[in-house]
């Protein structure tokens, strides 16, 4: 019997809530595919279907996480260079702080820019080769800014760093 694509979705992501949890108890490199699978209520083939990697699980369960803000923000396309939307996504990231932490805790945080990346950039360009690289660009613009955002301990308040991203978009070298 064939699943449906919202059932797919919904026990992927079940596995992605059940590495979260599994991660606030011990370190990810001691969370077996078996524990993962049975949290989430999934057989461990499920797993392997979908995923290579548990880094794969927990970007997927961001991009989940991130389709469900967008859509009770009502963002359809996060456009940086738009002050509103660009503040909408950084308070996103806050609101996941204790997960981001998590995965700075755990060396992981690489897990953030795939996120980014596949929120952002298509995986096949089609014919519009600038739009491609400018999405390839603006993800790893965003995550750089927020990854030193995280460093500094979210110091600064999302409209803080809009108004930091519209500084920097408007230097022109001298």
């Amino acid at each position: 019997m064939r699943r449906t694509t919202a059932t797919t979705e919904y026990l992927k992501e079940c596995m992605g809530t059940a590495l979260l949890e599994l991660m606030k108890e011990k370190p990810i490199e001691k969370i077996s595919i078996e524990e993962m699978t049975a949290k989430a209520d999934v057989g461990r083939s499920t797993y392997f279907r979908y995923f290579k990697t548990k880094d794969e699980v927990l970007s997927f369960k961001l991009c989940c996480m991130w389709n469900r803000f967008a859509q009770q923000s009502h963002i359809t396309e996060l456009q940086y260079d738009e002050p509103a939307a660009a503040c909408l996504f950084f308070e996103f990231c806050l609101s996941i702080r204790d997960i981001t932490d998590m995965l700075y805790a755990a060396g992981h945080q690489n897990v953030i820019l795939d996120a980014y990346l596949q929120i952002l950039v298509s995986k096949n360009p089609g014919e519009d080769i600038n739009a491609y690289y400018r999405n390839s660009a603006v993800a790893y613009a965003l995550y750089g800014i927020v990854n030193a955002w995280i460093l500094r301990g979210y110091q600064e308040t999302p409209e803080q760093l809009v108004d930091t991203l519209c500084d920097i978009q408007n230097e022109r070298p001298d």
